[in-house]
């Protein structure tokens, strides 16, 4: 009985051995949780940059003839950040009502902008470009332009703008002359 025994206590403990392994395989511990990106809400402000179209009124002021001309006109540009910089370029053009009934002419601009944006909604820029009255007979004649402006965001596509510009004169004629020209406007971006 002692090889019975030792045969039974042999199996026994063979099987227990073989069922530890397979026990042991079964038991597996969970893969680690998969950490998930945390979820940015993108609130980041208007977005200045792209192609934008708009309308402004304003004055051209003459300054020899000490006179100002109403104006109402059309603008289309296109900007791009680097941060909190921007650049970009404009062309506008401007119907110009003298004063005394005189004859309406047109005044067109183009500018090259840079500016800073000084909260997510608000921009300050400066510019320079050249305008002409199109060789008009009672125009202001031609001008190298400088000056700036302000220009805020109301709604996610809407932003209104103050500008000033001097232009100095290029034509060196009777009529022309150096010219402060004002305008406020709105902008729609695309």
């Amino acid at each position: 009985m002692n090889s019975l025994k030792k045969a039974a206590i042999a199996a026994l403990l063979s099987t227990t051995a073989f069922s530890g392994a397979l026990a042991a395989d079964a038991i597996t511990t969970p893969p680690p949780p998969v950490a998930s990106a945390p979820v940015m809400m993108d609130d980041g402000g208007f977005d200045w940059d792209g192609f934008y179209a708009g309308a402004s009124v304003g004055g051209i002021y003459n300054i020899d003839d000490s006179e100002t001309s109403w104006t109402v006109g059309a603008q289309a540009g296109v900007n791009t950040t680097f941060d909190f910089f921007l650049v970009g370029a404009e062309v506008a053009i401007d119907g110009v009502f003298p004063p005394n009934n005189g004859d309406i002419y047109a005044y067109g601009s183009i500018l090259g902008r840079g500016g800073v944006v000084i909260t997510d909604e608000m921009l300050a820029y400066a510019a320079v470009g050249f305008g002409s009255d199109f060789d008009a007979a009672d125009g202001v004649g031609n001008h190298i332009l400088a000056g700036g402006g302000l220009e805020f965001a109301v709604t996610d596509d809407v932003t209104l703008r103050g500008q000033y510009l001097y232009g100095w004169d290029q034509t060196n004629d009777v009529p022309s002359t150096d010219i402060h020209k004002f305008t406020v406007g709105a902008n729609f971006h695309f």
